[in-house]
């Protein structure tokens, strides 16, 4: 009995130790203060102070038009962990759909992030991430904690943390941050997003997940 007892306690050990606090999620847009600089690009976007509010007092408003793909940009607004790699692992947001069409056959919400190669002298790379948040199915209603991850990049195969850092052949600078929509053209779709954040791991996370493994061993063989 005390044995199961000490097993137990051991495995609750590890289940803290692995699964306990490994990432951080700074806010990096609220929309509080002029939309923190986003705008349209074959979109819409307005501030809105009750739709879809999730934190502050202002969600942005994010009409998708007619067009098959669109985006939701901000090239004044970029947070200081987009350029401080290895960092930013995913993108967590809030997000309200109030009604979809049925002639709507897909929609998908998706991150591009632009970046300079400054020893290159190269300006505006994009790196559009192939992860991606279904509108359409998660259909109408109100969503929170909704996570792209940044770990595949179209372009490259690459993922954020792999594309953006010191090396001479990397980013070194984020210039802008957009969220683009993919659906079917001539259907239009509104969104309201808010709380925008970007997951950071821990630096320790690495060394916790080697402990956890190693622990999680020596429990079973005891």
């Amino acid at each position: 009995m005390r044995k199961r007892v000490s097993l137990m306690a051991s495995a609750a050990l590890v289940v803290t130790l692995c699964f306990g606090n490994s990432a951080n999620a700074s806010q990096a847009y609220s929309f509080e203060t002029a939309l923190d600089g986003f705008f349209g690009l074959g979109a819409a976007v307005s501030a809105e102070t009750s739709i879809g509010v999730t934190d502050g007092t202002t969600s942005m408003k994010y009409l998708a038009g007619g067009g098959g793909f669109v985006g939701a940009r901000t090239e004044t607004v970029i947070p200081a962990a987009l350029n401080n790699p290895p960092g930013v692992k995913s993108v967590m947001f809030d997000m309200a759909v109030t009604e979809l069409s049925p002639n709507l056959t897909f929609a998908d919400i998706g991150i591009t992030i632009f970046g300079h190669e400054l020893d290159g002298g190269v300006f505006g790379n994009q790196a559009q991430f192939a992860d991606t948040v279904s509108i359409a199915g998660l259909g109408v209603g109100q969503h929170n904690d909704l996570v792209i991850d940044l770990d595949l990049d179209l372009f490259t195969n690459q993922s954020f943390n792999e594309l953006f850092g010191d090396d001479v052949s990397d980013l070194d600078v984020a210039s802008a941050f957009q969220f683009f929509i993919s659906k079917t053209a001539g259907v239009p779709v509104t969104v309201y997003i808010d709380n925008v954040r970007l997951v950071v791991p821990e630096p320790t996370t690495g060394l916790l997940l080697g402990l956890c493994v190693a622990a999680s061993v020596f429990t079973r063989r005891r």
